[in-house]
């Protein structure tokens, strides 16, 4: 019951959100409903595919179950690879994600597959934000949490668990994380923390467990299946609280810093489509699309600090690497979702 009065809570800010937005729903588009149909009768991978377009970095912390990884890039690369490699029959349903409505990844693949002569092609706009929004899980990979910095959370106390040196392992019973001793365990815990449950066949449980994690505002939320960590397992530590801090890549910087350069006239450069850019950027910003990157590069300064920023950190990342190649050494991005509504920009880390 929780968790059903929790999604029709989200169900109403979002449906509210859209309509004071004015979001019209396209003709190909997927809304929340019917990807959470997909999901709830077991039909992703079976007899509808769903595609997402992000980068691998962003689909292993967090996917909709059973989604397949194939990014943009890779697939305007050689399309023709990607197709034979997924096996996708031509009459199949494609269901392609990013990450919200300023993402085109989505958009764009679904493209590429209909000028390969799939006919059943579909976009979900609302991608991960709309997932999350209607109380959805996300999986992460093993490879996600090999990567580290994470906090994983075990509802099984005593038994072998994930253990490793780069995350922390903290074992609380569904009862224990609901009262105050798991309140007092993530109390000084950065609601921008990954949290990931560890999943032992029950996703009851692990919904459960989600749930009260929203519950607590935490935001970047995704289960593991424990079957398929292929490490060893070993006795968690005796964890009281948890603790957590970022660690940034090079070149990229946290929002707070991003927006400070906003605030201070800096060259920020967004990547994204012109129509993208025209509904609404950070005050002050320069559009050059990503796509007219290799060739119009020099339109970017060399002698100044340039942030860049896209839709969802995608776009930025990729355009750092690129302008790294051409000589540029003074690049900054933000890896972070944004929304714009002409000057007024939200990051959502």
């Amino acid at each position: 019951m929780k968790r059903m009065l929790w999604a029709l809570a989200l169900s109403g800010a979002l449906a509210f959100s859209a309509l004071a937005a004015d979001v019209k729903v396209e003709a190909d588009e997927v809304v929340n409903d019917q990807m959470v149909s997909f999901y709830e009768q077991g039909a992703i991978g079976k007899t509808v595919w769903v595609l997402d377009s992000r980068p691998p970095g962003k689909f292993i912390a967090g996917h909709i179950p059973g989604a397949i990884n194939l990014p943009l890039d890779v697939l305007k690369k050689d399309p023709a690879a990607s197709v034979e490699k997924l096996a996708i029959p031509k009459t199949g349903k494609l269901v392609f994600y990013c990450a919200g409505r300023e993402c085109t990844l989505s958009v764009d693949s679904a493209a590429v597959f209909r000028a390969m002569g799939y006919t059943d092609v579909w976009v979900y706009r609302n991608g991960v934000p709309g997932w999350n929004q209607k109380a959805q899980p996300l999986m992460a990979t093993e490879a996600f949490l090999k990567k580290g910095n994470l906090i994983l959370l075990d509802t099984a106390p005593g038994q072998s668990t994930i253990v490793s040196a780069n995350n922390q392992t903290l074992q609380l019973s569904l009862a224990d994380l609901k009262d105050s001793k798991g309140q007092g365990a993530l109390a000084k815990l950065s609601k921008n923390a990954p949290l990931v449950v560890l999943e032992r066949g029950n996703m009851t449980a692990a919904n459960e467990a989600l749930d009260m994690l929203r519950e607590y505002d935490f935001r970047r939320l995704a289960y593991f299946p424990i079957s398929a960590w292929k490490g060893s397992l070993g006795a968690a530590p005796a964890l009281t609280q948890v603790s957590w801090a970022p660690i940034y890549a090079p070149g990229q910087v946290a929002p707070k810093v991003f927006e400070e350069a906003v605030m201070a006239g800096k060259f920020i450069l967004d990547v994204r489509p012109a129509a993208d850019f025209a509904r609404g950027h950070f005050k002050g910003a320069v559009n050059l699309p990503i796509e007219d990157m290799e060739k119009d590069f020099a339109k970017i300064p060399k002698d100044v600090p340039v942030f860049v920023n896209c839709a969802t950190g995608a776009k930025s990342t990729k355009t750092y690497d690129i302008l790294g190649r051409k000589g540029y050494t003074n690049i900054a991005y933000l890896d972070a979702e944004i929304s714009c509504k002409g000057e007024a920009c939200v990051i959502k880390e």
